[in-house]
């Protein structure tokens, strides 16, 4: 029995190069997504690169380099020295953690109460319904570390849940469009 063959131009719908991944954040404008740049930086690593995604994701504004199966999302984020997500929950799905370079800490709990730090490829996974945000404990200025996002293809669209504090935020300095445009994109404030 034989398997399928690919071309090599067949298989550049299947290859990520990391040098040709642009960050999330750079799509998050007015033209696209209508999210300021600015209040995306409130709730997201400084640079998020989406590898893989199943077609039509829409919790990340940048198209994967790859689309994927339905229920998995893979993306690396890069945040300067001491800096990352806002505290936030994954109400259906799970998210894992590998750090890449560099070192991480991983924080949870409702209030960020409990934290573990991550080497060199140690890996968490984080159940759903927990808070969680990650931050770059090294000194290594955007360090890189391996998100995976898994759940059925319904439980991956619209389960992110921040704190309602940064709704209020974004509503005050960018007014009441730009918190709808993030509950567009899956992102809502509980």
């Amino acid at each position: 029995m034989k398997g399928k063959t690919y071309t090599q131009e067949e298989m550049r719908a299947f290859t990520a190069r990391f040098q040709d991944l642009i960050p999330s954040k750079k799509s998050f404008n007015h033209e696209t997504v209508g999210i300021p740049g600015e209040a995306y930086e409130l709730i997201a690593a400084q640079s998020v690169y989406s590898v893989m995604a199943p077609e039509g994701n829409t919790r990340k504004a940048a198209k994967p380099a790859v689309l994927g199966v339905p229920g998995l999302e893979v993306a690396i984020a890069e945040c300067p020295i001491g800096q990352g997500p806002a505290l936030h929950n994954h109400q259906r799905t799970v998210e894992t953690f590998m750090c890449l370079t560099g070192r991480y800490e991983i924080i949870w709990g409702n209030d960020g109460e409990e934290s573990i730090f991550l080497e060199p490829f140690d890996l968490v996974s984080i159940p759903p319904g927990v808070y969680r945000r990650f931050r770059n404990a090294s000194d290594l200025p955007n360090a890189k570390l391996l998100v995976l996002v898994q759940g059925s293809l319904a439980d991956t669209f619209g389960d992110v849940a921040f704190d309602p504090k940064i709704a209020e935020e974004v509503d005050r300095r960018w007014g009441p469009e730009v918190v709808k445009n993030f509950k567009n994109i899956g992102i809502t404030f509980a």
